[in-house]
């Protein structure tokens, strides 16, 4: 069978020039979706990834800072018992009464260690046990 032409040569007739380019169109918006959402879904996953691994980081970070900060802190020898004055902070009294070579978060720590695990807010006439320089 030959495809003979009514109109001189051309196959292609105006409405199917039309139905053509509609139907390009719709193939590369339907590319173009697609790129979108794996662009999209790439994205969710790396985001999940990177979630997960600062959430583990944060976690395998958190939980064991008492056992390090243990595990550096001198052991003290020689304590003495101070009295609190009004204005006092834990701050205040760990800089006065510092360990020689360690920070002064290190000698809250070794302050917190000898009156078990007192808080920041101290009060005025309370004894506390702290390291003797």
């Amino acid at each position: 069978m030959v495809w003979e032409s009514s109109n001189g040569g051309n196959f292609w007739t105006d409405e199917d020039k039309k139905f053509r380019l509609y139907a390009q169109q719709r193939v590369l918006v339907a590319q173009q979706r697609r790129v979108y959402q794996f662009k999209r879904r790439a994205l969710w996953v790396a985001l999940t990834v990177a979630g997960v691994a600062l959430a583990a980081t944060v976690a395998r970070s958190a939980a064991p800072l008492r056992d390090k900060t243990a595990q550096r802190l001198p052991e003290i020898t020689c304590t003495e018992v101070v009295t609190v004055a009004p204005g006092d902070s834990l701050w205040s009294i760990a800089r006065r009464y510092s360990v020689r070579g360690t920070s002064t978060m290190d000698n809250i720590a070794i302050i917190s260690t000898l009156n078990g695990d007192i808080s920041g807010k101290l009060e005025p006439g309370q004894r506390l046990v702290v390291p003797a320089p």
